[in-house]
């Protein structure tokens, strides 16, 4: 493996979990395995659910992802995403006042986020994964990086990043199941801020994930994320909804996806196109009234917001956006443009590598995979046939006793031999032997009563 990190990505997502192996180049990241599995139920809203199927999901990808590595290669750890229903941002102040005017210091601004993570009360049922730091006011004036300037106050904001507790333990002993450390674990929705959106539209917009079940809400100004939302709405809704209609689950799929909004043309589909259309528009225009709110209710001034996700990809979405969204300039983001290729050989489809998966590649840092295949020196049984024709005269002390117990080790087994074949003579000479010893004893004993 040499100097390479191969670094193991896991996305949770809620239409099924994806993995995918990677390294780091100059051109890029080099995919070398790919491997996803279908959600199930044991996944429901981005969260864990049932510990033990989402184990052997896992367990599955790992084992489908060292197969397309070297077999010399195995899978001990992984960066995986947070998400789901329950992660969500609250905000937090720190204020600190003197009694003149104050040069401050990067101590006073650590001692405020210290502050902060300890006086910060998270909601019961919840922990916080992350916190970040939004700006500071001095004397009213808003600054970002403030050290150095003189004031008489300073208040400090935060945003801090929390989710379910329970949730969060049972991603965990799903890991566990599938024997994979966790390196590290990011907030999905930020890994792919910073992947889709540059400065200049993280300055004043909204970037908005439409997945299967759930619809997460990001909005950014002035290049900070300053509101963190997930709605459980998604394109699954819109299936159910068409399922309404005496249609199955996976009829109602095919048709959302392949005739999407807006539908013309030959109409001798299991549904009429105007009917669907009507089911369509109505949950689309539920959750982008759902988002409108959550900007509104933010107090930020957004003027772009940026679509992504499966749900994105319905079709004539754009023509809904435009007609509910009139306030915003509205894009869709499908197929973003991502620094990664594959040498390997890999059939990727084109969506297969999400910003999330690119991002958890791209941040990730240490090596996830351990070479097993390389084998130990063996001990020798034996001497080799050279070693007892010649000896070295600088051999070691450890490697000359070592023949000396060797050696003794033989004598030994000789005199055992020779012990374990007197003890197999025939009957007769045994017989022989037992007189003879008899007779000496009887002599011996005539001998001291002579002396007497």
């Amino acid at each position: 493996m040499g100097t390479k990190n191969y670094i193991t990505a896991i996305e949770i997502g809620s239409s099924k979990v994806a993995g995918t192996v990677g390294v780091a180049t100059y051109e890029g990241i080099n995919i070398i395995a790919y491997a996803s599995e279908p959600v199930d139920g044991f996944i429901s809203k981005g969260v864990v659910r049932n510990v033990d199927a989402a184990g052997a999901c896992l367990t599955n990808i790992i084992n489908r992802l060292e197969a397309q590595l070297d077999n010399k290669v195995t899978i001990e750890k992984a960066y995986t995403t947070i998400g789901g229903i329950s992660v969500r941002s609250v905000k937090s102040t720190v204020k600190r006042e003197f009694d003149e005017y104050k040069k401050i210091t990067p101590e006073i601004i650590d001692a405020m986020a210290i502050e902060n993570d300890n006086e910060f009360v998270v909601p019961e049922g919840y922990q916080k994964v992350q916190v970040i730091v939004q700006d500071y006011k001095l004397d009213g004036s808003v600054n970002t990086a403030p050290a150095g300037f003189h004031t008489r106050s300073i208040v400090g904001s935060y945003l801090n990043i929390i989710i379910n507790e329970q949730f969060m333990k049972q991603l965990g002993e799903s890991f566990e199941m599938a024997k994979i450390e966790i390196v590290d674990s990011f907030t999905a929705a930020k890994l792919e801020a910073d992947i889709l959106l540059n400065k200049d539209d993280k300055h004043s917009c909204a970037l908005v994930n439409m997945g299967a079940e759930t619809t997460t809400i990001s909005i950014y100004t002035n290049e900070l994320l300053r509101k963190l939302v997930v709605l459980p709405l998604g394109g699954e809704n819109i299936t159910r909804d068409i399922s309404t209609q005496h249609i199955s689950r996976e009829e109602a799929e095919s048709i959302k996806i392949f005739k999407g909004y807006g539908a013309t043309g030959s109409d001798n589909s299991i549904i009429a196109n105007e009917n669907l259309n009507k089911i369509i528009a109505a949950r689309i225009e539920e959750i982008l009234l759902n988002i409108k709110h959550q900007i509104e209710s933010s107090g930020e001034k957004v003027g772009h917001i940026f679509f992504t996700g499966g749900a994105a990809k319905l079709k004539n979405l754009k023509t809904l956006l435009d007609e509910h969204l009139q306030d915003y300039t509205t894009r869709i983001i499908t197929e973003p443009t991502l620094r990664c290729f594959n040498d390997s050989g890999l059939s990727l489809a084109s969506d297969a590598i999400t910003p999330t998966l690119f991002g958890l590649l791209s941040t990730g840092k240490e090596n996830c995979c351990r070479e097993v295949g390389a084998k130990e020196p063996a001990t020798p049984v034996q001497l080799s046939l050279l070693e007892n024709v010649e000896e070295d005269k600088n051999e070691p002390e450890t490697a000359a006793t070592a023949k000396e117990e060797k050696a003794e080790v033989k004598t030994e087994e000789k005199d055992s031999k020779k012990t374990e074949k007197s003890r197999k003579k025939p009957k007769w000479q045994q017989t022989l032997i037992n007189m003879f010893a008899d007779f000496k004893d009887n002599m011996t004993e005539d001998e001291e009563n002579d002396d007497e």
